[in-house]
C-alpha cells in the first residue's frame, strides 16, 4: 500500500506531466503566487483508483477577477458559467475551476470553512463520500478521509446530515443518478441518510412531473457518463427505495 509521501510524489508527477502536455503548467505557477489551489473528487480519486481522467474540479483562494486576469493571458477557450465558476477546454481535458468562497456549501453557509483545515472543510463540503478526495496542488498535503471511508464501508454516504443542505442541493436529478451510476459500478451500499435523502427526491419528482422515470432518463442524456444506466436500474431504485425506507443499509441488485 503507498504511503502518504509515494502518493504526493506521483501524483505531482501526473498532475504536472498532464498540464505540460496541455501547455498549461505556467497557469498553475500564476494561481500559486497568488493562493493555495486544490483539486478536488475526480481527477485525484482517478489517479488514486488508477484510472484515466479527462476533467478536472479545482478549487482556488483566487479571486474571480484575478483568476480571468489569468486565464486570458493564457489562449484557451473557457467560458463563466452564471453560478460564477470558470469552465476551461484544454486540448484534451477540461477544467472547472470555482473561487473558493463561490464553493456552493461555504457560499450558503452549509460547511464552516475551518481557515486552519481547508482540506477537510473542503472535503466535508463534497455531497457524497466518493468524490471528497481533495490534493493541495502546492504542497501536496491531502485529504483522502472520507473517500476511504466509503470503500472500507462499501457505502455511498452523504458527508452531510442536515436536512437544509440536503434540501438547498439544487442538482437533483443528477444526484440520483450519480447514487445509481456509484453503486452499479462500484457495487456499494446505500447509507441511512443516502437513502432518506434518495427517498425524499424521488418523491418531489413524482409531485412535480407528471412522469418520474422519463424526467430522470431526459436528465440522463445531459450526462454521457451515465449513458450506462438505464430504465431498469432506475425502477429498481425506485422499487428498493419503497421497500427499504425502514432499513439503515440498502443494497441494489443493479
Amino acid at each position: 500500500m503507498k504511503n502518504n509521501n509515494d502518493i504526493k510524489h506521483e501524483f505531482y508527477l501526473h498532475f504536472t506531466n498532464d498540464m505540460k502536455a496541455e501547455c498549461f503548467i505556467d497557469f498553475f505557477y500564476e494561481l500559486f503566487l497568488y493562493g493555495n489551489t486544490y483539486v478536488v473528487g475526480g481527477y485525484f480519486r482517478d489517479f488514486l483508483l488508477n484510472k484515466n481522467s479527462r476533467d478536472i474540479d479545482i478549487i482556488t483562494e483566487v479571486s474571480n477577477q484575478d483568476l480571468l486576469n489569468i486565464i486570458n493571458t493564457f489562449n484557451v477557450n473557457y467560458r463563466v458559467n452564471r453560478h460564477g465558476g470558470v469552465k476551461i477546454k484544454l486540448k484534451t481535458i477540461e477544467m472547472d475551476i470555482w473561487n473558493i468562497n463561490n464553493n456552493w456549501a461555504f457560499k450558503n453557509n452549509l460547511v464552516k470553512l475551518n481557515e486552519n483545515d481547508k482540506l477537510n472543510s473542503i472535503a466535508k463540503g463534497c455531497f457524497y463520500n466518493f468524490d471528497s478526495p481533495v490534493i493541495n496542488l502546492y504542497s501536496f498535503d491531502f485529504n483522502t478521509r472520507y473517500f476511504n471511508e466509503c470503500f472500507k464501508n462499501r457505502e455511498l454516504d452523504i458527508l452531510q446530515k442536515q436536512t437544509i443542505y440536503k434540501s438547498l442541493n439544487p442538482t437533483i436529478e443528477a444526484n440520483i443518478l450519480r447514487a445509481i451510476h456509484i453503486a452499479k459500478l462500484y457495487n456499494f451500499n446505500y447509507s441511512k441518510n443516502t437513502v432518506e435523502y434518495l427517498s425524499s427526491k424521488i418523491g418531489y419528482l413524482e409531485d412535480n412531473f407528471s412522469n418520474s422515470l422519463k424526467r430522470l432518463i431526459n436528465v440522463r442524456k445531459e450526462y454521457p457518463k451515465y449513458d450506462h444506466i438505464n430504465e431498469i436500474d432506475i425502477l429498481n431504485l425506485f422499487f428498493k427505495i419503497k421497500e427499504s425506507l425502514n432499513n439503515d443499509q440498502l443494497k441494489l441488485d443493479l
